[in-house]
């Protein structure tokens, strides 16, 4: 435990050293709350006109299952592992994260705000819906296209690909949530098949930008790891 303390103390300490790094968190920061507010914007759109909901093939041979827990703190369980996962093992990928993140959360808003559909017939309504105050909620009506509950821990394997335990993890979760919002008929299926498409587009879009800065972030990691190892003193 104390070596690894060590280990991100000095990671961190040398990241925030770095120009770049300081300025590539700090329009992540500002992207993801820029995001996180459009987002809300839109969501409140499309809640507040009228729609109307559409047959749906996969839909109408499924029951209507009340699978809410997982609905809620599976979606909540997932933003926390994209948290804390970053800040404590690889802070190098916090900027990269974060803003590929908000580009998800900025496109997932503009595909909401284009076609207006209600919400799948026997949709199990979530109290959630009408309990959460202003921009604190998560969950809104009629944003549907395309679901986030499925992109989002997608999105996670995509990004922490390399952690392997993580990324089967992620992608299990995934899959998990898309059963889940289909059974609850509050995603209609072609939101669910789509995510994946747009997710991975989002992810490998972003990457191409970001990668040659997201390297040598890591470069200034492998740095302080190499340090250390040469400072520590050889075990027997």
């Amino acid at each position: 435990m104390k070596i690894f303390a060590i280990r991100w103390y000095h990671q961190w300490k040398e990241l925030l050293r770095d120009k770049k790094y300081t300025a590539s968190l700090f329009a992540a920061a500002v992207l993801l709350c820029v995001a996180y507010y459009i987002n809300y914007r839109a969501a409140l759109y499309t809640t507040q006109i009228p729609v109307l909901s559409v047959g749906d093939l996969i839909l109408d041979y499924i029951p209507t299952i009340d699978l809410s827990f997982m609905f809620t703190f599976g979606i909540y369980f997932t933003a926390l592992i994209f948290v804390l996962y970053p800040l404590l093992f690889k802070p190098q990928l916090v900027p990269f994260a974060a803003k590929t993140v908000a580009a998800f959360i900025l496109i997932r808003a503009f595909s909401i705000s284009l076609t207006h559909l209600g919400a799948p017939e026997n949709y199990f309504h979530l109290p959630q819906l009408d309990d959460q105050p202003g921009m604190f909620k998560m969950f809104y009506m009629n944003d549907l296209f395309f679901s986030g509950h499925t992109g989002f821990p997608f999105l996670g394997a995509l990004i922490f690909w390399e952690t392997r335990f993580l990324r089967y993890f992620l992608l299990a979760m995934s899959g998990m949530q898309s059963v889940t919002v289909l059974f609850m008929h509050v995603h209609y299926s072609i939101d669910v098949f789509a995510a994946y498409f747009i997710t991975y587009s989002i992810y490998v879009i972003s990457d191409k930008l970001l990668r040659n800065l997201t390297l040598s972030f890591k470069r200034i990691v492998t740095d302080v790891e190499a340090r250390l190892h040469i400072k520590s003193p050889p075990s027997h």
